[in-house]
């Protein structure tokens, strides 16, 4: 019974990565369209968000409960302009920005959301974004220049992926004036997106800072620079 919860989680996991990739595929293959993958897809992000809305009740994080409730915004805002623009809602951008924010929310353990793992997760799933549609879709495909359909699931990618370095740039900041690194305060604000993630990844944490500072005291104490 006790490995119910963790075994949930990977649930929640993996339906966010695998819900992604299938919309992403589906949009390939279809040159933009939609196929059974798709609709997989759609289900399995859906899953890892409601799990994640789970998850997060279950620690009472309301910080992430108000990253999946800004993402679920986000995504009817993003279907709502697509519908707009080329008259059929796009699952692209309805569901992945759900399945990714799902995947980051039962991936991680922690309750306080401006937790550099947080911030590094955010981070490379952006990165990832861009490379992976950049490469599959860029240009209207592999092989291809011209075709406007799949040039167009590049670009919804690229908004996704900057929508995700957006809150991790935001949430950079915040933790970085928290925890007063002003170096990496500077970094994360400076160079959008890419700051937020080298500080995911390689910043220091507030007990790191606390040490240092009292290791720096110390050494004042004593006489020695």
């Amino acid at each position: 019974m006790k490995d119910i919860p963790a075994l949930v989680r990977r649930v929640g996991t993996f339906s966010g990565l695998f819900g992604a990739v299938l919309i992403f595929l589906g949009g390939i293959i279809t040159k933009g369209g939609t196929n059974i993958l798709s609709y997989i897809g759609a289900v399995l992000a859906a899953v890892a968000w409601l799990l994640g809305v789970y998850f997060s009740l279950r620690k009472g994080s309301w910080g992430w409960i108000g990253l999946l409730t800004v993402t679920a915004l986000f995504a009817v805002v993003a279907a709502g302009f697509s519908g707009t623009i080329t008259g059929t809602v796009s699952l692209v951008n309805s569901f992945i920005p759900l399945a990714y924010m799902g995947f980051a929310a039962c991936l991680s353990s922690q309750s306080d959301i401006v937790e550099r793992s947080t911030i590094a997760t955010l981070g490379i799933i952006a990165l990832l974004t861009i490379i992976i549609s950049g490469t599959f879709a860029g240009g209207g495909g592999i092989g291809s220049t011209t075709d406007s359909a799949v040039y167009q699931l590049n670009l919804q990618m690229y908004a996704i992926a900057g929508f995700l370095f957006a809150i991790a740039w935001v949430l950079a900041i915040i933790s970085t004036l928290r925890i007063k690194a002003w170096g990496w305060f500077l970094t994360s604000l400076l160079l959008f997106g890419i700051g937020a993630l080298m500080y995911g990844l390689f910043g220091p944490t507030g007990e790191d800072l606390r040490q240092g500072r009292l290791q720096r005291a110390a050494r004042r104490a004593a006489g020695v620079r």
